[in-house]
């Protein structure tokens, strides 16, 4: 019997010892009740974001994953055709006779929510009957999900207001909200809800203001290789680009431009070595003279021009009256 007993414990602890590794790779779901009156098609679906900007795109190819709404408005999408790291997510449903890639941005139909998880999230949500869809929707599971209803609250907040044509008082607001979206991003332990929080500020015209902020950000996330971040230091006007591209053009045009003044010097040089008969053949042979009209004109033999002018070739290192034309003098 103290036999058994102690094979069952030794199983037991075997058990426990085992199960985190056994169920640390198991995909992640989002599940929960959607409230849906008889508009909508009883199917919820999951897409990728590839990129923040690609926020209100939407395409057949984009959808990862999709779930059956039971009568209760009970649903489970599995994760498990999530690729690895955190991800930009739209959970959305579509009304009756439209195609699963139809996205109603606004009003009282609008049809999504996003979300920001990892292939082993574990999802709760859940919404009550009314218009939109995904207005009063609770949402658990992590958290950064908290955080990220903040931030869409938050940035939706200068836009619920009455102004009364008080553009200052907007503009106010508006500025006292990015600060706020920017204390999150810079606080935020979540790098892609950290991101989501500065893409709901104008952050390509407060860069010229803060560059400091967003330099210090990007350091923080240096080791960050996603495409978001990626997608947004590429926005960004830091000189984290390469240099060498514009290192190699600058060598460039100023080896040519060397180049060319040693060649011009040379070829000054070679002209101080003709005599200044020969000197004088030059300067007809630029303007384009024959043999004959060198002859006429300084009374010399045609053989003896003849003579100068296979010189100056020879002295120059050219072959041609063209390239003699070619050679500026000083």
């Amino acid at each position: 019997m103290s036999k058994l007993f102690r094979n069952i414990v030794i199983t037991l602890l075997l058990c426990v010892s085992l199960s985190p590794r056994v169920f640390a790779g198991t995909p992640g779901y989002i599940r929960g009740t959607l409230l849906l009156d008889s508009s909508w098609d009883r199917t919820v679906y999951v897409s990728l974001i590839g990129t923040f900007e690609k926020e209100f795109t939407i395409s057949d190819n984009m959808i990862i994953g999709s779930s059956s709404i039971d009568s209760l408005g009970r649903f489970t999408i599995k994760l498990d055709n999530l690729p690895t790291g955190w991800r930009f997510l739209r959970l959305y449903v579509v009304k009756k006779g439209n195609p699963p890639a139809s996205l109603i941005i606004g009003g009282l139909d609008e049809n999504y929510c996003f979300i920001v998880a990892n292939r082993y999230s574990k999802i709760e949500l859940h919404n009550t009957l009314g218009k939109p869809v995904f207005q009063n929707l609770s949402i658990s599971g992590a958290p950064y999900l908290k955080t990220m209803e903040y931030i869409t609250n938050l940035s939706d907040y200068p836009n619920s207001i009455d102004y009364e044509h008080s553009l200052i008082k907007k503009k106010f607001i508006e500025e006292v909200v990015s600060e706020k979206l920017k204390l999150i991003a810079d606080t935020c332990k979540n790098p892609l809800v950290s991101l989501y929080a500065l893409y709901q500020t104008d952050f390509l015209a407060d860069f010229r203001k803060n560059t400091a902020f967003y330099k210090e950000y990007l350091s923080k996330w240096e080791n960050n290789k996603s495409p978001y971040f990626k997608s947004f230091r590429r926005q960004l006007p830091l000189s984290e680009r390469p240099k060498w591209p514009y290192v190699l053009i600058f060598f460039f045009i100023g080896a040519f431009i060397s180049v060319t003044i040693l060649v011009r010097n040379r070829k000054g040089r070679k002209i101080k070595k003709l005599s200044v008969q020969e000197r004088r053949i030059f300067e007809l042979l630029q303007k384009g003279a024959i043999n004959q009209e060198i002859s006429d004109a300084y009374h010399i033999e045609l053989s003896t021009v003849k003579s100068h002018v296979s010189n100056i070739f020879s002295k120059l290192n050219i072959k041609s009256r063209k390239e003699a034309i070619n050679i500026k003098m000083k």
